[in-house]
């Protein structure tokens, strides 16, 4: 892959640079990175053999650790997990694995990152992507504290202070508009949701959807299979992992028309599900920011993207009829 880049090599500044500059994006995938970029996709792994020390041969778990530190800092963009990412160094070279197959060190780089990374550390990598993701963050948080000044209620008798003291001087973002194929992907889990009510059971509709493609679906069920786990999220989540045969399900989206619950939510996290995407909050049992938020506690070792409201009045209007019809039936129940 390398060979057409040889001519062309990078220097340390050009390299921190860009590894700043994928800092800021969150889910990175390094199958898409490199069909998208391959140059992008070779200075990524090169940063993560940056971690392993130069000339030292490591056991299985101190690789681990190494590479679990470049995820958790300069590798902290990347959805990947450290056995993934042993894989593909091992396999492409940048990690060299002796014949028993358990003791590591650095392999080869590719010729037009090699001077940069004579120079380079894992701590310059770390602080550059630090840095990166630093400002970010600023910069989303100044964002919003100005869309929320222009969204609070003005007083008559603030407004002349107020406008001498702060200045705005950024457009608010513009309303969240959920993308079409969301929005479709959305309907499709309603569908499934109209099954658990033709069945008497509380319609939540779920489907796991891998590379925009629908591989599972489930609905709630634990009425009829007497099974308080038989819910939706879950019912969709066993399927996709029976047809995959992994338990891992972590290039995979969820969608539900419901927020899951703490039981839910655990069993998206086991299953490293990339993208969460929900329509009606609960706000009795919702475990994505309802009642807690499971997917905003650090001490957790994956945290799966969440994208709420898609179609929420679809989704929670559903429920809402459901529940009329049941109370208006005879004995309270449909």
């Amino acid at each position: 892959m390398s060979a057409s880049f040889a001519a062309v090599q990078i220097s340390a500044e050009a390299w921190l640079e860009r590894l700043a500059q994928l800092a800021t994006r969150n889910g990175l995938l390094l199958s898409t990175v490199r069909e998208r970029d391959a140059r992008d996709f070779e200075l990524l792994l090169a940063s993560a053999t940056l971690f392993l020390p130069a000339g030292q041969l490591l056991d299985e778990r101190g690789a681990n650790g190494c590479l679990r530190q470049f995820l958790d800092t300069a590798g902290a963009m990347l959805d990947t997990d450290h056995v993934e990412l042993r894989r593909w160094l091992a396999d492409l070279g940048f990690v060299h694995r002796t014949d028993r197959g358990t003791d590591y060190r650095r392999g080869v780089l590719p010729a037009w990152l090699a001077a940069a990374a004579a120079v380079l550390s894992a701590g310059a990598l770390a602080e550059a992507v630090r840095t990166a993701r630093s400002a970010r963050d600023r910069d989303r948080a100044a964002r919003k504290a100005a869309w929320m000044l222009r969204s609070a209620p003005a007083s008559p008798a603030g407004d002349a202070a107020a406008a001498g003291a702060i200045e705005v001087i950024e457009q608010p973002p513009p309303p969240v508009e959920h993308s079409a194929q969301d929005q479709t992907l959305m309907r499709l889990a309603l569908d499934q949701a109209h099954n658990a009510w033709a069945l008497g059971e509380v319609p939540v509709g779920a489907l796991v959807v891998r590379d925009g493609q629908v591989i599972a679906t489930g609905f709630n069920q634990p009425i009829g299979n007497s099974d308080p786990t038989a819910h939706a999220e879950v019912q969709a989540l066993r399927a996709a992992a029976e047809l995959l045969g992994n338990y891992r399900l972590s290039h995979c989206e969820l969608y539900v028309t419901l927020e899951p619950c703490a039981m839910c939510a655990g069993a998206i996290q086991h299953a490293r599900i990339k993208r969460l995407v929900f329509g009606a909050r609960d706000h009795k049992t919702g475990a994505c920011g309802s009642v807690i938020d499971l997917f905003a506690e650090p001490r957790l070792n994956h945290h799966t993207r969440v994208e709420r409201g898609v179609l929420a009045e679809e989704c929670g209007g559903l429920l809402t009829r459901f529940f009329a019809e049941r109370r208006s039936a005879p004995g309270g129940q449909s």
